[in-house]
């Protein structure tokens, strides 16, 4: 038997009160009364795991004292036997109707008393376990909630990452994720050259820029003193009011804080690339004009040079033709003279040819570029 069950006996036969203490001592921790005002008053200031009732009192009987420990609250739980030497099923009906447990017939074996109580301490020793892991049960599950609540501002704010199109709003969406767990937070961006530090307290603030340089070095996760930080590429986040006196929920916030850090992270990764997207269409926009000014100035320059050659090659035939009437060439010489003169004049126009192809092919490429923006 476990001799920390405590037992509260009433009953105005000191005679009764004496047997009781002798049956169990050392068996569990017995208190004992002579009247019910007594015991109540006890009850005030501890209360017992199991009540032993005479059923015939002066001022307070038994049933009296069970029904109005039953309808109290703090006692409504705890067992209560009731000890009567009247053996008939009057009495013992009344005793279930005030709210009894067990029966205990007088003169009681002390074999028996011992034996209800020792089941009386495993059912309440069951119970207490019971309860314990109820409340374990409970606890875990307000965690888990607690930690779902939780981890919903993650994925919250991952949603919204999608929507955010430049670094500005990708850090508003940050602090407004971390102010939704209560926390006063400032990050910093880097794109390229360009630094972005933000906080609840402004843009750009030299005292937070100057940490928040010092500590992008510092590693994934650097915690010191209520302050945390996450470093996860081009982002630095720090919080600056870590709750260090619960300990579960400074684990929770460091494992979302990372989560929030590397999202950001990404998000930032894929505004770079659109800004640098965005950056080399409008180059390639701006490009376009001055392509097709080109081109138009290389064709045109093409034509004026065709028709200049052309002029040249008249001209040149013409003084070729001439030329042998003062040459004194024999006709064989002449033809051969003429055949040459032709193959290089072919040649020089095979080259004006080729520069029309390349005009070709950069109109072909810039038709291709204005079909990539139109997409």
């Amino acid at each position: 038997m476990d001799a920390a069950l405590r037992v509260y006996a009433v009953d105005d036969d000191q005679l009764i009160l004496d047997i009781l203490t002798g049956i169990l001592d050392g068996f569990c921790q017995l208190e004992t009364f002579s009247s019910g005002d007594l015991c109540l008053k006890r009850v005030a200031e501890q209360k017992p795991d199991l009540f032993l009732l005479d059923v015939s009192m002066p001022e307070i009987d038994g049933y009296a004292l069970c029904r109005h420990l039953k309808e109290d609250w703090d006692t409504q739980d705890i067992p209560v036997y009731f000890v009567s030497g009247h053996d008939d099923i009057e009495t013992r009906l009344i005793c279930y109707e005030a709210g009894g447990d067990d029966f205990i017939v007088k003169p009681f074996e002390p074999a028996e008393l011992q034996s209800k109580l020792a089941v009386a301490g495993r059912l309440l020793a069951e119970k207490k376990a019971l309860h314990e892991q109820a409340g374990y049960a409970q606890k875990t599950a307000m965690s888990a909630m607690v930690s779902m609540g939780e981890l919903g501002v993650v994925l919250q704010f991952l949603s919204k990452s999608f929507a955010c199109a430049t670094a500005d709003e990708l850090a508003a969406a940050v602090l407004e994720a971390m102010q939704q767990y209560d926390l006063q937070a400032a990050v910093q961006f880097r794109l390229g050259d360009d630094v972005l530090s933000v906080s609840q307290n402004g843009v750009n603030l030299p005292l937070e820029v100057s940490v928040l340089n010092h500590v992008q070095h510092s590693g994934r996760i650097f915690h010191f003193k209520s302050r945390c930080v996450f470093n996860y590429g081009q982002v630095t986040l720090m919080v600056n009011n870590m709750p260090v006196d619960d300990a579960d929920r400074c684990g929770r916030i460091r494992d979302n804080g990372a989560l929030l850090a590397e999202g950001a992270e990404a998000r930032l990764r894929a505004i770079e690339l659109e800004i640098l997207t965005q950056r080399r269409r409008s180059g390639i926009e701006s490009a376009l004009p001055r392509l097709h000014d080109t081109l138009d100035a290389v064709q045109s320059n093409y034509r004026r040079n065709c028709f200049s050659l052309t002029q040249v090659m008249i001209e040149f035939q013409e003084a070729l033709m001439k030329s042998y009437v003062h040459l004194g060439l024999t006709e064989d010489q002449e033809e051969r003279m003429t055949a040459m003169a032709s193959e290089f004049m072919q040649r020089m126009v095979g080259t004006q040819d080729e520069s029309l192809q390349i005009v070709g092919q950069l109109e072909a490429l810039a038709k291709s570029l204005e079909g990539l923006l139109r997409k």
